[in-house]
C-alpha cells in the first residue's frame, strides 16, 4: 500500500552523504567551535584587563604629577579606585570627566592591597606619586581565582604580572 504520491526509486549513489563529507563537515564545525571558545573572554581576560587599565592609569597619573608639579595619590576602596591631587588646601579627588576619575572594580574582580601595609599608608592613599617621578612602592592584587598584580616601585616604574 502506497502512502505518498511519489514514486519510490531504488537507492542511487547520489542519495545522501558519504562518510568523508560528514567527517569534513564535523571537522570544520569543531574547528569553528574551538576558535570561538579560545577567543571568548573569560575571567582571566577580565582580571588582566582590569590590572592593565590600573597600570596605564598609574602611568598617566605619574606623568600628570610631573607635568603639574603636584603629588597625586592612588586611592583604593572596596568599590574601586581613583586618584587625588594635592592642592594648597589639601587632597582633592579628581572628579568624573577627568581621565583619572574614580573607576569601579568589575563585578568579577576583587582587589587586595599587599603593600604598603595599613600602618605605612595614610588613610586610603595606597601610593603617592611625586613630581620628581618617584612613588610610594605599592602592590595591589586583583582577582580571586585568577589573580593579577599591579606593582609600582620607588622609582615610579609600573609592572603588571600574574600573581601566584
Amino acid at each position: 500500500m502506497r502512502t505518498s504520491g511519489r514514486k519510490t526509486e531504488p537507492s542511487s549513489p547520489e542519495a545522501g552523504f558519504t562518510l568523508v563529507e560528514v567527517m569534513t563537515a564535523l571537522l570544520i564545525a569543531s574547528m569553528l567551535a574551538g576558535a570561538v571558545l579560545l577567543l571568548w573572554p573569560g575571567q582571566n581576560m577580565t582580571v588582566r584587563d582590569t590590572a592593565e587599565r590600573l597600570a596605564a592609569r598609574l602611568e598617566a597619573a605619574a606623568d600628570e604629577s610631573v607635568l603639574l608639579n603636584r603629588q597625586i595619590a592612588l586611592v583604593v576602596t572596596a568599590e574601586g579606585y581613583g586618584f587625588e591631587r594635592r592642592e594648597a588646601d589639601g587632597w582633592r579627588r579628581l572628579e568624573s570627566g577627568h581621565a583619572l576619575a574614580f573607576q569601579a572594580w568589575p563585578a568579577s574582580s576583587d582587589a587586595q592591597i599587599e603593600a604598603p601595609s595599613p600602618t605605612e599608608r595614610s588613610g586610603d592613599h595606597v601610593a603617592v606619586l611625586d613630581p620628581l617621578g618617584g612613588a610610594t612602592p605599592m602592590r595591589v592584587v586583583i582577582g580571586d581565582a585568577v589573580r593579577w598584580s599591579v606593582e609600582i616601585d620607588k622609582e615610579g616604574a609600573v609592572h603588571v604580572d600574574r600573581a601566584s
